[in-house]
């Protein structure tokens, strides 16, 4: 890769600093927050206990984990709509495993060999055939969405190891374990993007993808080294809600991959790709978490949450395209 493209690249890196990703436009999401967080706060005194911002953070946990693997492929232009089939399918293979080993650590483990599989797989499909990552995806995902069904006949896969309440009860100073797995795994793609040279790489694919593969970058197994990277964070997802669950369930992760989507680009990481941070898909992610748990506390009904959810998310990228 010529000295040029690092200088670019270097100088992307140097300006995606924590603050600055908090921002959609000028700190637009950090001011949304700020908002939420002072009208929330007025209306029911509960919304800042300790207790409540915790139950906020768990709930956002697995949609903040498989974010995070989000965006590594949008910041490389990339895409995947088969991540909630996939959280549904690594979910069931840790169930199925853990009821028909009696082995914990080998539900884990075939959690997260699943999501990584079809992560690689995606990668593969996207890379090899030079196919639009929005029409593989959205394959994998009808295919995957049977399959889950296959896998359990349509019944939830119950009687999974009571070692899984470590998931969903299990904590340490206080703090439920999957907040730590949240932060373990913003902390794993912000060095990713930040340190190594695969993240330097998927700035560059996303910035000009002809332009890379010119310099020297392996643009193929770059790709695939995304996907398989976003594709383990979406097993670890699946393998702690199947602990929350106490069971795995074939619609456990359905409406993930809308979601996830939508906190990456809410973060500031553009559809178009070349820049964006890990950071930023964090905020997006409490930003989803704050609004309904402030219209949880609000009495806001289901229906209405749906529409002020939508009207944020088209805010959101009205906002990032006049960036």
């Amino acid at each position: 890769m010529s000295q040029t493209v690092l200088t670019g690249l270097e100088g992307r890196v140097q300006k995606s600093s924590p603050i600055r990703a908090l921002g959609v436009g000028r700190f637009t999401l950090l001011l949304v927050l700020l908002a939420i967080i002072v009208v929330t706060a007025i209306g029911n005194p509960r919304f800042l206990s300790a207790n409540n911002l915790f139950n906020i953070l768990f709930q956002v946990s697995t949609l903040g984990i498989v974010a995070a693997g989000q965006t590594v492929l949008l910041v490389a232009g990339g895409l995947d709509l088969s991540v909630g089939a996939a959280l549904s399918v690594a979910g069931l293979s840790t169930a199925l495993t853990v009821v028909g080993t009696g082995s914990t650590l080998l539900g884990v483990l075939a959690g997260l060999a699943a999501g990584t599989a079809i992560g690689t797989l995606n990668g593969a499909l996207v890379a090899t055939n030079r196919a639009t990552p929005f029409i593989v995806t959205l394959g994998t995902m009808t295919f995957l969405q049977g399959m889950a069904i296959v896998m359990c006949n349509g019944s939830p896969v119950n009687g999974v190891d009571t070692l899984f309440d470590i998931f969903s009860t299990g904590s340490a100073f206080g703090v439920p374990f999957p907040i730590y797995a949240l932060l373990a795994a913003v902390a794993t793609i912000y060095l990713v993007l930040r340190f190594t040279m695969l993240g330097r790489y998927a700035f560059a694919i996303g910035g000009n993808e002809e332009a890379a593969r010119l310099s020297g970058i392996p643009v193929r197994r770059v790709k695939i080294g995304l996907y398989a990277l976003s594709g383990l964070m979406v097993g670890v997802a699946g393998v702690i809600l199947t602990g929350i669950l106490d069971s795995g369930l074939p619609s456990m992760g359905n409406g993930y991959e809308l979601r996830a989507i939508a906190a990456v680009v809410i973060g500031g990481t553009p559809l178009v790709g070349g820049r964006g941070t890990v950071i930023g898909t964090l905020g997006g992610v409490l930003l989803l978490g704050l609004v309904s748990n402030s219209m949880n506390l609000l009495g806001v009904g289901a229906n209405y949450q749906s529409a002020v959810l939508g009207l944020i998310i088209t805010a959101a990228v009205l906002l990032q395209k006049k960036r």
